[in-house]
């Protein structure tokens, strides 16, 4: 029996193929200030909003796959030992995006200064006055990149809720790459670490636009 016969099977009886998610635990100061976000920002436009993120693209040995009943969420937690592993920094805003910067080594407050200018160089003029959203981890908000950013005449959003990749737009971007390195099957290192700049080159921007309209919408 061959593997296509197998899923065709699996299929006919109402079970469909997923990969596991991660699922980020919120406390009830996170949901406060989710909730404060939300209200200052439901009718806001975000067309003058850089959204940014680090992200972690991975590929496992086994590449494993669960098979679920159709109505049944995806399983929550899911660990394996992992092949090739590249770690990137970028940012989208409602007309561009920034170069995405290739991390190698551990982050901290003076490298992550570095992933802003190497992201940012060649837009800062673009992008002044605009507002800057980065989710919260502590080398984000230090006196060293709230001074960077201000020098370049950036805004930075300190009140962004954390534990929120919902209401940060790149998340999404993230997501579309990841489906775009899926179908390409990564072999290597190399490989994965090309799908990953060809993924950021190709999604459209009027994807991006819709991921960043979308903000306010799951803030109402």
């Amino acid at each position: 029996i061959n593997p296509r016969t197998i899923r065709n099977y699996r299929s006919s009886l109402g079970f469909r193929p997923v990969h596991a998610r991660s699922q980020p635990l919120i406390n009830a100061r996170h949901a406060q200030e989710r909730l404060t976000f939300c209200l200052s920002y439901a009718a806001a436009h975000c067309d003058n909003v850089s959204f940014s993120a680090e992200k972690t693209f991975e590929v496992d040995i086994s590449g494993v796959v669960y098979w679920i009943p159709a109505t049944r969420s995806r399983p929550t937690h899911f660990q394996n030992q992992i092949q090739f592993r590249v770690v990137i920094f970028g940012a989208i805003w409602f007309d561009g995006r920034s170069n995405l910067v290739f991390i190698h080594g551990r982050t901290n407050t003076t490298t992550y200064v570095g992933y802003l200018q190497a992201a940012f160089r060649s837009y800062l003029r673009q992008l002044s006055r605009y507002y800057f959203i980065h989710d919260r981890p502590t080398w984000a908000h230090t006196v060293l990149a709230h001074n960077w950013l201000r020098r370049k005449r950036i805004r930075g959003m300190d009140n962004f809720s954390a534990v929120s990749p919902d209401l940060n737009a790149i998340e999404s971007v993230w997501s579309w790459m990841n489906r775009y390195i899926q179908r390409n099957h990564s072999n290597s290192q190399q490989h994965l670490e090309i799908l990953v700049q060809q993924a950021w080159n190709m999604i459209p921007q009027n994807v991006i636009r819709g991921y960043i309209n979308n903000v306010p919408v799951i803030c109402q």
